[in-house]
């Protein structure tokens, strides 16, 4: 009886066992709106910061970031401490490189909140820059320039701490995402 037991007990405990150790697949999903946090347009305020679309003088948050990692078609980023009155923070990091050349913005579906609040994207709009680079094919002119679409999304007096920027945007079945972590150490 007691080897009919152990055997009942070692079959309980390994018939699950494959179940948990199989892959989970994680999808991801957008981001969920709180009741709380109404969807975020321009010249609102979060928490004393004013979220609004103007660029003259804003200083681009992508500039003080430290190289990105990405997973999976997932970008981490992590900034330097910043201490800037208005910044701009709708540059997509690097999620662009990831999607086919032959894909155009407006094909894609995106989405954006900082430290949990969801911006308006299309309330916001684009804004396109001149950006300096490097020629992807041997050339004798080594530098090029090219135009980069960011969402005109700019922070003004950012609060003092630790904040969060995450994006996603859709491209069929397939999602991107990116998270960038920086800390506002003192305005100027």
């Amino acid at each position: 009886m007691n080897k009919l037991l152990n055997i009942v007990v070692l079959v309980a405990i390994l018939t699950p066992l494959p179940l948990a150790c199989g892959k989970k697949e994680v999808q991801s999903q957008p981001f969920e709106q709180s009741v709380a946090y109404p969807m975020l347009k321009p010249g609102e305020k979060i928490d004393g910061m004013l979220i609004t679309t103007d660029m003259e003088g804003a200083i681009p948050l992508w500039s003080f970031c430290s190289s990105t990692r990405e997973i999976d078609h997932r970008i981490v980023v992590n900034c330097n401490e910043l201490s800037f009155d208005k910044l701009a923070i709708g540059h997509p990091f690097g999620v662009v490189d990831l999607i086919p050349q032959s894909v155009a913005w407006e094909e894609l579906t995106w989405q954006m909140a900082v430290d949990g609040h969801l911006i308006d994207l299309e309330a916001f709009g684009t804004y396109d820059f001149v950006h300096p680079d490097l020629a992807l094919n041997p050339s004798p002119i080594r530098e090029v320039f090219r135009t980069v679409k960011v969402w005109n999304v700019v922070l003004v007096n950012p609060t003092l701490g630790k904040h969060t920027l995450e994006g996603q945007t859709w491209l069929g079945e397939q999602t991107y995402t990116w998270v960038v972590n920086f800390t506002v150490a003192t305005t100027n």
